[in-house]
Protein backbone atom coordinates (compact mmCIF):
# COMPACT_ATOMS: atom_id res chain seq x y z
CA UNK A 1 0.00 0.00 0.00
CA UNK A 2 1.52 3.69 -0.70
CA UNK A 3 2.14 5.73 2.37
CA UNK A 4 0.30 8.92 2.53
CA UNK A 5 0.21 12.21 4.58
CA UNK A 6 -3.22 11.39 5.74
CA UNK A 7 -3.52 13.00 9.35
CA UNK A 8 -4.42 10.00 12.06
CA UNK A 9 -7.36 10.85 13.85
CA UNK A 10 -6.27 9.64 17.33
CA UNK A 11 -8.60 6.79 18.55
CA UNK A 12 -11.06 7.22 21.66
CA UNK A 13 -9.96 3.81 22.83
CA UNK A 14 -6.50 2.99 22.50
CA UNK A 15 -5.52 7.18 22.34
CA UNK A 16 -3.40 6.86 19.55
CA UNK A 17 -1.22 4.15 20.98
CA UNK A 18 -2.44 1.14 18.74
CA UNK A 19 -2.98 -1.02 21.12
CA UNK A 20 -5.35 -1.77 24.29
CA UNK A 21 -4.64 -3.65 27.35
CA UNK A 22 -6.40 -6.60 29.28
CA UNK A 23 -6.20 -10.26 31.09
CA UNK A 24 -5.85 -13.42 29.91
CA UNK A 25 -6.38 -15.81 33.10
CA UNK A 26 -3.76 -14.98 35.69
CA UNK A 27 -1.67 -12.91 33.25
CA UNK A 28 -1.48 -8.80 31.54
CA UNK A 29 -2.14 -9.07 28.13
CA UNK A 30 -1.91 -6.30 25.03
CA UNK A 31 -3.73 -6.60 21.84
CA UNK A 32 -3.93 -4.43 18.72
CA UNK A 33 -6.52 -2.05 18.86
CA UNK A 34 -9.40 -2.04 16.69
CA UNK A 35 -8.60 1.19 14.75
CA UNK A 36 -5.24 -0.58 13.75
CA UNK A 37 -6.24 -4.04 13.00
CA UNK A 38 -6.17 -4.49 10.18
CA UNK A 39 -3.20 -2.30 9.74
CA UNK A 40 -5.02 0.74 8.02
CA UNK A 41 -2.14 1.68 6.72
CA UNK A 42 -0.23 -1.24 4.82
CA UNK A 43 -3.43 -3.75 5.43
CA UNK A 44 -0.94 -5.99 7.61
CA UNK A 45 1.13 -6.91 4.60
CA UNK A 46 4.06 -5.63 7.05
CA UNK A 47 5.71 -2.87 4.16
CA UNK A 48 4.96 0.38 2.66
CA UNK A 49 5.21 1.50 -0.62
CA UNK A 50 7.22 4.95 -0.76
CA UNK A 51 8.37 7.47 -3.64
CA UNK A 52 12.45 7.93 -3.10
CA UNK A 53 14.87 9.07 -4.97
CA UNK A 54 14.92 6.12 -7.12
CA UNK A 55 11.89 5.86 -7.72
CA UNK A 56 9.61 3.37 -5.46
CA UNK A 57 10.65 1.45 -2.30
CA UNK A 58 9.61 -0.60 0.26
CA UNK A 59 10.20 -0.18 3.43
CA UNK A 60 8.72 -1.53 7.46
CA UNK A 61 4.98 -0.93 8.13
CA UNK A 62 5.03 0.79 12.19
CA UNK A 63 2.54 -1.84 12.59
CA UNK A 64 5.78 -4.55 12.93
CA UNK A 65 7.20 -2.40 15.74
CA UNK A 66 3.32 -2.53 17.31
CA UNK A 67 3.41 -5.93 16.95
CA UNK A 68 6.55 -6.58 18.72
CA UNK A 69 6.17 -4.14 21.27
CA UNK A 70 2.62 -5.83 22.19
CA UNK A 71 5.00 -9.41 21.77
CA UNK A 72 7.32 -8.30 24.74
CA UNK A 73 4.67 -7.07 26.93
CA UNK A 74 2.65 -10.23 27.12
CA UNK A 75 6.36 -11.94 27.35
CA UNK A 76 7.28 -10.22 30.70
CA UNK A 77 4.73 -11.72 32.80
CA UNK A 78 2.54 -9.35 34.67
CA UNK A 79 0.25 -10.38 36.70
CA UNK A 80 -3.55 -10.08 35.58
CA UNK A 81 -4.22 -7.84 38.75
CA UNK A 82 -1.48 -5.19 37.15
CA UNK A 83 -2.77 -5.05 33.75
CA UNK A 84 -3.29 -1.12 33.93
CA UNK A 85 -0.75 0.38 36.48
CA UNK A 86 0.94 3.29 35.88
CA UNK A 87 3.82 4.70 37.52
CA UNK A 88 2.07 8.14 37.71
CA UNK A 89 -0.96 6.29 40.11
CA UNK A 90 1.35 6.26 43.12
CA UNK A 91 1.98 9.26 44.84
CA UNK A 92 5.91 8.61 46.67
CA UNK A 93 8.55 9.97 46.03
CA UNK A 94 10.28 6.84 44.47
CA UNK A 95 7.87 7.26 41.97
CA UNK A 96 9.91 10.44 40.41
CA UNK A 97 12.33 8.78 40.88
CA UNK A 98 11.42 5.81 38.51
CA UNK A 99 9.80 8.51 36.19
CA UNK A 100 13.34 9.97 35.58
CA UNK A 101 14.81 6.73 35.30
CA UNK A 102 12.47 5.48 32.70
CA UNK A 103 13.53 8.34 30.32
CA UNK A 104 16.76 7.85 31.04
CA UNK A 105 17.17 4.40 30.93
CA UNK A 106 19.32 2.28 28.74
CA UNK A 107 19.42 -1.98 29.08
CA UNK A 108 22.17 -2.09 31.59
CA UNK A 109 21.71 0.90 33.75
CA UNK A 110 21.08 -0.14 37.30
CA UNK A 111 17.68 -0.52 38.15
CA UNK A 112 15.78 -0.04 41.98
CA UNK A 113 15.24 -2.33 44.43
CA UNK A 114 12.04 -0.77 46.35
CA UNK A 115 11.34 -2.13 49.70
CA UNK A 116 8.58 -0.86 52.55
CA UNK A 117 5.67 -1.73 54.34
CA UNK A 118 3.32 -4.36 52.23
CA UNK A 119 0.62 -2.46 50.61
CA UNK A 120 2.70 0.55 50.12
CA UNK A 121 2.69 0.26 45.69
CA UNK A 122 6.15 -1.37 45.28
CA UNK A 123 4.27 -4.07 42.75
CA UNK A 124 2.56 -1.74 41.18
CA UNK A 125 5.48 0.85 40.18
CA UNK A 126 7.49 -2.19 39.11
CA UNK A 127 4.79 -3.13 37.08
CA UNK A 128 3.91 0.39 35.29
CA UNK A 129 7.78 0.70 34.71
CA UNK A 130 7.69 -3.19 32.83
CA UNK A 131 4.69 -2.10 30.53
CA UNK A 132 6.46 1.21 30.04
CA UNK A 133 9.05 -0.24 28.87
CA UNK A 134 7.90 -2.62 26.97
CA UNK A 135 5.18 -0.75 25.05
CA UNK A 136 7.04 2.33 24.62
CA UNK A 137 10.74 1.34 24.55
CA UNK A 138 10.70 -1.98 22.82
CA UNK A 139 13.25 -3.93 25.52
CA UNK A 140 12.74 -7.43 26.83
CA UNK A 141 11.21 -7.69 30.27
CA UNK A 142 10.27 -10.57 32.74
CA UNK A 143 8.27 -10.06 36.16
CA UNK A 144 8.41 -12.93 38.25
CA UNK A 145 7.58 -13.79 42.00
CA UNK A 146 10.26 -14.92 43.98
CA UNK A 147 7.85 -17.70 45.27
CA UNK A 148 6.45 -18.71 41.77
CA UNK A 149 10.25 -19.02 40.78
CA UNK A 150 11.10 -21.51 43.19
CA UNK A 151 7.78 -23.23 42.62
CA UNK A 152 8.21 -23.17 38.78
CA UNK A 153 11.57 -24.97 39.26
CA UNK A 154 10.64 -27.71 41.48
CA UNK A 155 7.48 -28.34 39.40
CA UNK A 156 10.19 -28.49 36.15
CA UNK A 157 12.38 -30.80 37.80
CA UNK A 158 9.33 -33.09 39.12
CA UNK A 159 8.80 -33.02 34.86
CA UNK A 160 12.40 -33.63 34.09
CA UNK A 161 13.34 -30.37 33.16
CA UNK A 162 16.58 -29.27 33.76
CA UNK A 163 16.36 -25.86 36.05
CA UNK A 164 18.17 -24.05 33.38
CA UNK A 165 14.71 -23.80 31.42
CA UNK A 166 12.94 -22.25 33.75
CA UNK A 167 16.84 -19.77 34.41
CA UNK A 168 17.81 -19.48 31.15
CA UNK A 169 14.70 -16.91 29.71
CA UNK A 170 15.45 -14.86 32.58
CA UNK A 171 18.71 -14.39 32.30
CA UNK A 172 19.20 -12.29 28.93
CA UNK A 173 16.22 -9.97 28.96
CA UNK A 174 16.59 -6.49 29.07
CA UNK A 175 15.47 -6.12 32.44
CA UNK A 176 14.51 -8.25 34.92
CA UNK A 177 12.19 -8.05 37.91
CA UNK A 178 11.72 -9.83 41.24
CA UNK A 179 9.03 -9.07 43.39
CA UNK A 180 9.21 -9.86 47.09
CA UNK A 181 12.72 -10.22 47.49
CA UNK A 182 13.50 -11.88 50.53
CA UNK A 183 9.48 -13.93 51.05
CA UNK A 184 9.81 -17.81 52.18
CA UNK A 185 11.81 -19.75 54.11
CA UNK A 186 15.51 -18.59 52.66
CA UNK A 187 16.47 -22.12 52.56
CA UNK A 188 19.44 -23.12 50.81
CA UNK A 189 18.14 -24.51 47.58
CA UNK A 190 16.43 -20.75 47.56
CA UNK A 191 19.49 -19.22 48.10
CA UNK A 192 21.41 -20.86 46.12
CA UNK A 193 18.49 -20.02 42.99
CA UNK A 194 18.48 -16.78 43.79
CA UNK A 195 22.18 -16.38 43.77
CA UNK A 196 22.54 -18.45 40.15
CA UNK A 197 20.68 -15.62 39.03
CA UNK A 198 21.46 -12.51 40.29
CA UNK A 199 24.97 -13.55 39.39
CA UNK A 200 24.69 -14.32 36.26
CA UNK A 201 23.19 -10.99 35.47
CA UNK A 202 25.71 -9.17 37.82
CA UNK A 203 28.49 -10.89 35.85
CA UNK A 204 26.37 -9.81 32.18
CA UNK A 205 26.23 -6.44 33.02
CA UNK A 206 22.12 -6.59 32.98
CA UNK A 207 19.51 -4.41 34.65
CA UNK A 208 17.06 -6.01 37.96
CA UNK A 209 14.59 -4.26 39.60
CA UNK A 210 13.49 -5.84 42.71
CA UNK A 211 11.10 -5.42 45.52
CA UNK A 212 10.89 -6.26 49.08
CA UNK A 213 9.30 -6.18 52.62
CA UNK A 214 12.04 -6.39 54.36
CA UNK A 215 14.18 -3.34 55.22
CA UNK A 216 17.84 -3.54 53.53
CA UNK A 217 19.58 -3.29 56.74
CA UNK A 218 19.43 -3.00 60.50
CA UNK A 219 18.73 1.06 61.25
CA UNK A 220 22.03 2.49 63.34
CA UNK A 221 24.94 0.19 63.84
CA UNK A 222 25.43 -2.10 61.29
CA UNK A 223 23.49 -5.94 62.21
CA UNK A 224 25.49 -8.17 64.56
CA UNK A 225 23.91 -11.05 62.56
CA UNK A 226 20.73 -12.91 63.32
CA UNK A 227 19.45 -13.85 65.89
CA UNK A 228 17.96 -16.77 68.09
CA UNK A 229 14.24 -17.61 68.75
CA UNK A 230 12.78 -20.91 69.27
CA UNK A 231 16.24 -22.35 68.05
CA UNK A 232 15.95 -20.67 65.32
CA UNK A 233 17.53 -17.59 63.33
CA UNK A 234 15.38 -14.70 63.18
CA UNK A 235 15.99 -12.66 59.96
CA UNK A 236 14.67 -9.13 60.41
CA UNK A 237 16.53 -7.41 57.12
CA UNK A 238 16.69 -8.33 53.60
CA UNK A 239 20.82 -8.58 54.45
CA UNK A 240 20.41 -11.22 56.89
CA UNK A 241 17.35 -13.08 54.89
CA UNK A 242 19.62 -13.74 51.25
CA UNK A 243 23.32 -13.24 52.76
CA UNK A 244 26.16 -10.84 52.23
CA UNK A 245 27.19 -12.44 48.92
CA UNK A 246 23.68 -11.96 47.19
CA UNK A 247 23.02 -8.01 49.00
CA UNK A 248 26.50 -6.88 47.91
CA UNK A 249 25.84 -7.46 44.27
CA UNK A 250 22.17 -5.62 44.71
CA UNK A 251 23.52 -2.85 46.80
CA UNK A 252 26.30 -2.11 43.22
CA UNK A 253 23.11 -2.82 40.73
CA UNK A 254 20.06 -1.40 41.90
CA UNK A 255 19.53 2.19 43.88
CA UNK A 256 17.92 1.59 47.17
CA UNK A 257 14.69 3.33 47.86
CA UNK A 258 11.65 3.34 50.82
CA UNK A 259 8.45 2.94 49.54
CA UNK A 260 6.10 5.08 51.88
CA UNK A 261 2.58 5.33 52.39
CA UNK A 262 -0.43 4.32 53.16
CA UNK A 263 -1.80 0.44 52.75
CA UNK A 264 -3.76 0.64 49.62
CA UNK A 265 -5.19 -2.68 50.08
CA UNK A 266 -6.69 -2.02 54.01
CA UNK A 267 -7.41 1.27 52.05
CA UNK A 268 -9.90 -0.10 49.41
CA UNK A 269 -11.29 -2.08 51.89
CA UNK A 270 -12.33 0.08 54.09
CA UNK A 271 -14.00 2.04 51.14
CA UNK A 272 -15.65 -1.16 50.13
CA UNK A 273 -17.04 -1.41 53.71
CA UNK A 274 -18.53 1.69 54.10
CA UNK A 275 -19.77 1.69 50.78
CA UNK A 276 -21.78 -1.50 52.11
CA UNK A 277 -22.80 -0.57 55.20
CA UNK A 278 -24.59 2.91 53.09
CA UNK A 279 -28.42 2.51 53.04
Amino acid sequence: MMATDNATVECALCEGSGYRLGTSGEWAVASRCSCRTPCPDCSDSGFLVVEGEKGQAARPCDCRLLDRKIRLYNEAGIPARFANCCIEDIGDRSKYDLLKHRAACEPGDPGFLLWGEPGVGKTHLVCGLVGYLTLERAFSCRFIDTMRLIRDLKHGWSEGKWDSEVIAPLLDVDVLVIDELGKGRCSDFELAVLDQLISSRYNAGRTIHCTSNYRPEAEGAPSPGPGIEGGFPVLNTLRERVGERIYSRLSEMCHIREVKGEDYRKTAQAKLSRKRRQP
